[in-house]
C-alpha cells in the first residue's frame, strides 16, 4: 500500500462506519461508548505509526501525519455524532443509519457523482464542495493530490479544471462545527425522550 492510498482508505472507511457506529451508540445497541472511543483513538495511533514508518520518520512527515490524523479524528467523531443525532431523533435505528450514512456518502461522493455537471460549476462552489468532502479533506491534509491520481484524473472532469484543495484547518473547523451541532442536537433529543 502506498503512502498516498492510506489516508484515502482511512477516510473512506470512516465515511461508511462512523455514522453507523454513532447510531448504534445512540440507540443503545452498542453499550461500549467509551470502548468505541478508545478503539478509534488506538486505530488512529496505529495508523499514524504505520504512516510515519512508511514516510521514514522525517519531521515533514510528522507534521503531515499529525495534521492528516487530526483531520481524520475530527471527521470521524463528527460523522459518528451525526449518526448519534439521527439515532436519538428517529424511532427506527435502520432509518437513522440510512439517513446518517446517506448524508455522509453524499458529502463524500456527491461532487464526483455529478460527473460532467461538476465541470460547469463555478470554482468557488467546487472549492467549497471539496472542503465538505471528507475523503478529499483527509487526502488534502496528508498532502495527497487525490484528483490527480491515475483513476480520478482519467474519469473526473474536476481534475482538468482550476480548483483549490482545502487548507487543513477548513475541514477541521467545518467538521468541528458539525460535531458540536450534532452533540448539542443529540443531548436535546435525549433530554426530551
Amino acid at each position: 500500500m502506498s503512502t498516498a492510498t492510506l489516508p484515502i482508505l482511512e477516510a473512506a472507511i470512516l465515511v461508511v462506519a462512523a455514522p453507523i457506529c454513532g447510531v448504534a451508540l445512540a440507540t443503545r445497541r452498542f453499550r461500549g461508548a467509551l470502548l468505541a472511543v478508545v478503539l478509534f483513538a488506538l486505530a488512529l495511533l496505529i495508523s499514524a505509526g504505520w504512516t510515519m514508518a512508511l514516510w521514514n520518520w522525517s519531521s515533514a512527515a510528522a507534521r503531515s501525519v499529525l495534521v492528516s490524523h487530526a483531520t481524520l479524528a475530527v471527521i470521524g467523531l463528527a460523522l459518528a455524532a451525526l449518526g448519534g443525532w439521527f439515532g436519538s431523533t428517529l424511532r427506527d435505528p435502520l432509518d437513522a443509519a440510512g439517513f446518517s450514512s446517506s448524508t455522509a456518502l453524499v458529502a463524500a461522493l456527491g461532487l464526483f457523482a455529478a460527473g460532467p455537471l461538476a465541470a460547469d460549476l463555478p470554482t468557488g462552489i467546487v472549492n467549497a464542495a471539496l472542503a465538505v468532502n471528507p475523503i478529499v479533506a483527509s487526502a488534502s491534509a496528508a498532502d495527497v493530490d487525490l484528483l490527480r491520481t491515475d483513476l480520478l484524473y482519467r474519469i473526473s472532469p474536476l481534475a482538468h479544471r482550476r480548483f483549490e484543495y482545502p487548507t487543513w484547518y477548513s475541514p477541521l473547523a467545518l467538521y468541528g462545527a458539525v460535531l458540536l451541532v450534532s452533540v448539542v442536537g443529540t443531548a436535546r433529543s435525549l433530554r426530551k425522550g
